[in-house]
Order: C-alpha cells, then sequence, then structure tokens
C-alpha cells in the first residue's frame, strides 16, 4: 500500500553550488527540522544538499520530477520507506513531514514526540491530495494520467471560498464545465472552481465519471430503473440548455411609463442623424411591445431636438452631472469589424419591418415608479424638490421563514443598542495623512531571493489585496515584476509555513504601486493595493476593501463606499449604524492580514445595504435629520 507523504519546503531558489560555482536550482529547507534529512533520504543518489557553510538554511537539488503543492513536496513512499523516514524524523525536536492518512494529516514522530500527532491550524498542510498525480519515490517517476474526473479542494481559511481543482478527462465536458464558471489554468493544466461549494451539475458530472470508469464484476446484473429523469436532471447530466416553455416566461419589468422625464444614458442618435448629448431631457411620448432580443423601447420627444425610437437601455431617470459626457464604444481587435450601434439596429428592424407595434394610448405594459410629467412640465422639472421615496423594509421575516444575514443584524442591533458612539464628522475638505502600521513578518521570494522582506499583507479568498515591501530595489522591482504578471511570491515567516501572494492565476496589471526610493540607505518601500481598492466596482455586486487604521477612519470610508453604492440618502449621522450593522451582517469582515493592519472587506451589494437602511429606519434605529 503506498502513503502519502508532504515535506515542508520553502520553494525552489537560484543558488551558487559549492563545488562548481554554477548556478542550479534547490528547494529551500529548514534548518532545524527533519525535512532536507528525509528528502535526501527518500531520493538516494537523485537528491544532494548543496547548502553552503555560510547558509541559514539547507538547499537541497532534486534529479528528477518533483511536485509540490502549497508549500509541501509531496512523495508516494512504501511501506518500508515510511519506516525509514519515521527513524530520520525521530533524532529530531521537529518533524516538518506529514503523513496523509484517514483523510487526515499527522506529523511524523519525533524525538519529543514518539507518536503520530495532528499538526496544528497553520502549521501543516490543509488540501486532500488524493487525487494528484505524485511522484513514486523508488522509481522517482510520475504517476500515469488520471483517468476519470476528480476533484482537489485547497482552502486555508474556513471564512473564504474554497478552490475546487478538476482534473483527469474532462476535454469532452469543457462546454459544461465554462457553463457553471469553470475557469482553465494553463499553469496546472485543468480547470478550476471557485465557491463555498461546487455546482450540483459539476458533482453530478464527476459521480458519472466515476461510475463510468468502474470496471464492471463478472456475471454481474445490470440494474435498471424504470422511472425516467426529471427534465432538470437530465439537462444537467447532458450539460444541455432547456428552453423553458413561453408560459413560464418571466419579462422584466418596464421602467418608463407615459410622460416620464427621463435623459439620455450617453451620446444619442436621432433617426435623421442629429446627436443627442449626455444627459438631454425628454419625455416618454409612446410605449412598444417588448422585442425578446433588445427589451422595451419608447418613442421620446427631447427637448429642442425632436422625437425618435429609442431602446430602454439607452436611457435613465438620473439628471447627468454637468460637465461630464458619455460616449459608448466597443473594444474590438486591430482590423476586426466594428459592431452595430444601436441606432444601426434600430434602423434595420424599421427597413425588415421588425420594428414592435405601438401600444394603444392609455395601456400600459409592466410597471414603473417613475413621477409622471407632461411637457409643460420639462422645463420645471429642475425646479421641482425632489422628495425622498421610503423603500419597503424587510427587517422582519415571513411567516415560518428564517431570518436572513440582514434581517438578524438589525434585530441584533435593536436588542443590544451600540454603547460606543465614533462621534463621526463631515469631512472638512482638507487631505490629512494618516500613518499605516507595518511590522516585519517574513522574506518574500519568487525565482530568486533578494533580501526582500515583507511588512504587511492581506489575502482575501486567495487573492493578494496589500502587499508592504521593502530591500534593494532591483529585488523590489523583480517582486513587482512577478506580480503584475499574475504569478505566485512566498512570504515566508520564520515560525509558520510559506503564503502565496498572488493577483489570481492569470490576471496581470492587477496592482496600483505606491513606491519610495531611499538611495542613501540603498533601499526601496513598496506598497501595492489591488485594483478593487483603488477603483470600486459600484454597478453589481462586487467587494472592495478598506485599510483600517482606527474605527473612526473606516467608519467614515464605509459610510463613503454606502453612499455611492445605494440610490437612497445616507445621512453622516447614520454612519456608525452601517458600520456596526454591516459587520453584524458579514457585509464587512476581516480580511487574512499580517503585519499590524487590518483590511477590511465590504460586499458592494445595493439590495443588502439598502435594506440595512430601510430596515433601521422602520426599527427606529436610525431616524431621518429633522432639516431632511
Amino acid at each position: 500500500m503506498d502513503n502519502i507523504l508532504a515535506i515542508a519546503t520553502y520553494g525552489a531558489q537560484r543558488v551558487k553550488h559549492p563545488q562548481t560555482q554554477k548556478m542550479i536550482s534547490a528547494y529551500k529547507m529548514g534548518y532545524s527540522s527533519a525535512a532536507s534529512a528525509v528528502l535526501l533520504g527518500l531520493y538516494g543518489d537523485k537528491a544532494r544538499d548543496v547548502s553552503s557553510k555560510q547558509a541559514s538554511y539547507h538547499y537541497i537539488q532534486v534529479d528528477g520530477d518533483v511536485v509540490v503543492r502549497h508549500g509541501y513536496i509531496l512523495l508516494k513512499v512504501s511501506s518500508e520507506l515510511l519506516r525509514q523516514a519515521e527513524t530520520i524524523t525521530r533524532r529530531f525536536h521537529r518533524a516538518a513531514v506529514f503523513l496523509w492518512r484517514d483523510n487526515k494529516w499527522r506529523e511524523l514522530p519525533t524525538s519529543r514526540q514518539p507518536e503520530y500527532t495532528e499538526p496544528l491550524p497553520r502549521s501543516g498542510p490543509d488540501f486532500n491530495p488524493s487525487s494528484l498525480r505524485l511522484v513514486d519515490a523508488a522509481s522517482g517517476e510520475k504517476d500515469a494520467a488520471v483517468e476519470g474526473i476528480s476533484i482537489e479542494k485547497s482552502q486555508r481559511d474556513p471564512n473564504e471560498k474554497a478552490w475546487f481543482w478538476i482534473m483527469g478527462d474532462t476535454y469532452p465536458h469543457r462546454e459544461l464545465l465554462k457553463r457553471w464558471g469553470c475557469r482553465w489554468s494553463k499553469k496546472r493544466r485543468c480547470w478550476y472552481y471557485i465557491g463555498w461549494a461546487l455546482p450540483s451539475a459539476i458533482e453530478q458530472l464527476v459521480e458519472e465519471c466515476q461510475i463510468l470508469d468502474t470496471p464492471e464484476a463478472p456475471d454481474s446484473e445490470v440494474v435498471s430503473d424504470d422511472d425516467p429523469c426529471t427534465l432538470e436532471e437530465a439537462a444537467d447530466i447532458l450539460g444541455m440548455i432547456v428552453k423553458p416553455e413561453a408560459d413560464t416566461v418571466v419579462e422584466p419589468p418596464r421602467l418608463y411609463a407615459l410622460n416620464t422625464v427621463v435623459y439620455a444614458r450617453h451620446d444619442l442618435e436621432t433617426p435623421d442623424g442629429k446627436r443627442i448629448p449626455t444627459g438631454t431631457r425628454g419625455i416618454v411620448t409612446r410605449l412598444y411591445n417588448r422585442n425578446a432580443r433588445h427589451g422595451w423601447s419608447y418613442a421620446v420627444q427631447f427637448d429642442g431636438i425632436g422625437e425618435g425610437w429609442y431602446f430602454q437601455r439607452e436611457l435613465t431617470d438620473l439628471e447627468s452631472i454637468p460637465g461630464i459626457r458619455i460616449t459608448r464604444g466597443a473594444v474590438v481587435p486591430p482590423g476586426a469589424e466594428l459592431p452595430p450601434t444601436d441606432a444601426d439596429i434600430k434602423r434595420a428592424l424599421i427597413e425588415t419591418g421588425q420594428q414592435p407595434e405601438t401600444l394603444p394610448t392609455g395601456v400600459e405594459a409592466g410597471h414603473s415608479d417613475h413621477t409622471e410629467a407632461t411637457p409643460a412640465d420639462i422645463d420645471e422639472a429642475p425646479k421641482i424638490a425632489a422628495s425622498i421615496r421610503v423603500l419597503k423594509p424587510q427587517s422582519q421575516p415571513a411567516d415560518g421563514a428564517e431570518p436572513d444575514a440582514v434581517q438578524t443584524a438589525i434585530q441584533q442591533v435593536k436588542a443590544a443598542p451600540m454603547t460606543q458612539t465614533l462621534s463621526v464628522q463631515p469631512s472638512d475638505g482638507k487631505k490629512s495623512l494618516i500613518p499605516i502600521p507595518h511590522q516585519p513578518v517574513g522574506e518574500l521570494t519568487g525565482s530568486i531571493s533578494g533580501n526582500v522582506w515583507c511588512y504587511g499583507y492581506s489575502v482575501h479568498e486567495g487573492i493578494a489585496i496589500y502587499i508592504n515591501l521593502g530591500g534593494p530595489r532591483m529585488a523590489v522591482e523583480a517582486i513587482r515584476a512577478r506580480l503584475a504578471k499574475g504569478e505566485i511570491v512566498n512570504c515566508v515567516p520564520w515560525d509558520a509555513p510559506a503564503v502565496e501572494l498572488t493577483a489570481g492565476e492569470g490576471n496581470t496589471g492587477r496592482y496600483t504601486a505606491f513606491l519610495q526610493n531611499i538611495p542613501e540607505a540603498k533601499f526601496t518601500s513598496l506598497i501595492l493595493l489591488h485594483e478593487q481598492v483603488m477603483q470600486p466596482n459600484y454597478g453589481g455586486k462586487s467587494t472592495t476593501f478598506i485599510l483600517h487604521v482606527s474605527d473612526e477612519q473606516a467608519t467614515l470610508q464605509l459610510k463613503q463606499h454606502v453612499t455611492e453604492l445605494v440610490k437612497v440618502p445616507v445621512f453622516d449621522a447614520w454612519a456608525d449604524y452601517l458600520y456596526y450593522a454591516g459587520q453584524t451582517a458579514m457585509l464587512v469582515r476581516k480580511t487574512r492580514s499580517a503585519g499590524g493592519l487590518d483590511v477590511l472587506a465590504v460586499d458592494l451589494d445595493v439590495d443588502a445595504w439598502t435594506r440595512l437602511l430601510t430596515g433601521g429606519l422602520e426599527q427606529s434605529i436610525i431616524n431621518l435629520p429633522a432639516n431632511s
């Protein structure tokens, strides 16, 4: 029976061979653990110690295949080689070698601990190696390709989403994997999915492939199930999309009614070729039936320009900010043909007789919450004071239903009011600098080691959000270049396994750099911030981050994010409530950070934050200011 061993390493590095003085690649191992001795013992003549006398680590050169996952060299060993590894680790105080047994990792015996022990959290491997192609220590060769489809789950923190690696014969099922959100990793040559759990269709695919790959026993009886599967189950198994029946299609609601004041969302064009600038006011004069491909459309009379036919996506009910012009375009490869504009599409529909029919006067399809106006009201619209429209709150669950995270947060805040007031005051517009705390947490290594030290980092769902580093300029630039290309950089602490820092495989150019060079000290300081910090996306359900220096500063930043996100007023007096309730509802939570600086992840979920505000108003936790 083969056993799987994991040997801790700090990754491969380029070092100078002590005898030939040539640069070679070797694996950096701990000096006080049994890792290097076990690696030399298991590989035999195929491994050699190339450490210099001044080195603080062991450097082991290995000939042949080596499989490394998350800072551990993985090997398949026989029972005899396992006993040999146990004999070696018993001579050391710390093994740093782990055995996979009964779906758990256990550290090998040491001079202090004569039996196998379970590693402490974050002090050992935390992934399942069963489905990996490993190297056999006796032959030095990697296993053959995996038959069928297998799954490997990787999750460093229970509070973060897991990475599911889908390996094996996946080519025939590539369209199904794409449809359910899986991506192809060029580096590992397999598919991966990021989430709390795999979609049911992928789990079903893995089960089906495992059943097909299982050899049938001789003279086995074929068991048949006469009951057919449902339409949804058949679609999941076959990887097909079933078109819903006509009577089950739910049409999206119409946003605008007759006589509604609307504005040009971006630069538009009239049927006769006149330009309509961004933000031009108009009034809806006719409604059209919905087009299955292009949605709802309207006839709009733009002030001073004329009437025309426009798609709903070309209009908005929000008045534009003066001085801003939006021109809609498309990004295409050089030499490629530009796609048709909305104006071209409308002209083609009119020429082919496919323009939707006009609804009779007085008949309105869909629903509209917008204020109606007459043509005479267009010039008066800016003079009318905008009233606050309070949305229907959902602070209480329906009868018999369990409260969700937002409802639970509102109830908890009401039951246990905030005891501490942050006394957040509006900004006076003056910029001020706040020092960022930092402390050394480990050495940063890529393909080379250049004495670059990490003074803080933050990781969210496997993506490095904030990295603070410093060292010689050329080495710092090398680390910066690796991160910009989407490659992995390891942060090696003194007393813990290495931490992988990356923008995500294949994600290039995701960081904004803040660089400070000190020539006199031959030292360069660099802070890298992910684009999700610098460029929050308020148009969809995304995530941004706050560098938490103090509660007051974090509360002000959170209030600013919520103000940009929701379509209702947000007052300064509500900032404390948003900060406290947002954490309770897990819309604001800490990331995996080190170096003295906490980084908070903020879910930009417009529905959840709007419900927090309307629920807080309904429960009288917050109130409208007297002058609103």
